[in-house]
């Protein structure tokens, strides 16, 4: 999975001579809490968010005549992030940008190819990402099994075996370590008219499967 077919491409912006109250109301009709700073030649110069206008406003709330005026007073180059913007690349990998995003506890990232603002990538379009390559269809079939570190490898040519071998679709496979255990968690999805003979043939390897779930549309 890579950034550019989960970001929002040709988001809003604003400029930085642009007012407060105008970046304000961009956001509002684009319901939208972040708007990069683009340049007059497309180039990133920062981004705005909309509590970096006001500490806790929100979109649906309404500017008193004091606060409207406030806001046009004041440019977007007066509130915006310039220094340490965090971006990346329309190529980069979905889960790194993710844990990137974690570890700097960061909800979007601009997205910037060819010196040029792409798009933009936020908390939930990696959520949705990822939820959407775990749930791998419509009707399929969900296995959870746990794996010595050893073994993680070795099971995947078993499963592709397995799947040639009964004519089932692989939809999805995902490994990461189990919290407080040396093994890994395997979870494997897949679909196709011979699930139970899958199933079966894959209990004789004798891993320790966790949870079988069926999704069924």
């Amino acid at each position: 999975m890579i950034v550019r077919y989960w970001m929002t491409e040709s988001p809003a912006t604003v400029t930085k001579e642009a007012s407060l109250y105008d970046a304000f109301m961009i956001m509002k009709k684009n319901r939208v809490r972040r708007l990069p700073v683009t340049d007059s030649q497309g180039a990133l110069s920062g981004l705005l968010t909309v509590r970096m206008l006001s500490p806790g406003r929100h979109l649906d709330s309404r500017l008193s005549p004091e606060e409207e005026e406030s806001l046009k007073q004041r440019k977007v180059s007066d509130a915006m992030i310039a220094e340490g913007l965090v971006t990346c690349g329309p190529n980069d990998p979905i889960e790194e940008v993710g844990a990137l995003m974690r570890i700097r506890k960061i909800g979007t990232f601009p997205v910037v190819g060819n010196d040029r603002l792409m798009g933009i990538i936020t908390e939930s379009d990696i959520l949705d990402a990822l939820a959407t390559v775990a749930r791998a269809g419509d009707s399929n079939t969900r296995i959870c099994l746990s794996v010595p570190a050893k073994q993680k490898t070795g099971i995947i040519f078993e499963i592709v075996d397995l799947c040639k071998r009964y004519r089932m679709d692989l939809l999805a496979v995902l490994i990461h370590p189990l919290a407080g255990s040396k093994n890994y968690l395997v979870m494997v999805r897949v679909s196709g008219f011979r699930t139970r003979e899958f199933l079966d043939a894959l209990w004789g390897f004798h891993y320790q499967v966790i949870s079988v779930m069926e999704q069924k549309r």
